[in-house]
């Protein structure tokens, strides 16, 4: 079986694993992972919610696969296109 090029990870491999900012924010659990044809997508999802992280190496900087860990730094602006409303 061909081995995958250092510091990429089969979808199957890390599906599960917990989702943190660098700041230790947990944004959820890494649901899935889909080809935009640019870079990869990651899909996370925290109950209903679900954020679309890109799978990019300045926002990834560690996959910590004895701790089922992913560590990013999202970039400015990605938060709040994930924030609910403000209801009046």
């Amino acid at each position: 079986m061909a081995q995958a090029p250092e510091g990429t990870w089969k979808v199957s491999e890390i599906a599960g694993f917990v989702v943190e900012t660098e700041e230790g924010e947990a944004l959820g659990v890494l649901k899935d992972v889909f080809g935009t044809g640019a870079n990869d997508v990651f899909v996370v999802v925290d109950g209903t919610h679900e954020i679309l992280v890109p799978a990019l190496k300045s926002i990834v900087l560690k996959v910590l696969l004895s701790e089922k860990k992913i560590i990013v730094r999202l970039p400015k602006g990605l938060r709040e296109v994930y924030a609910p409303p403000d209801n009046p």
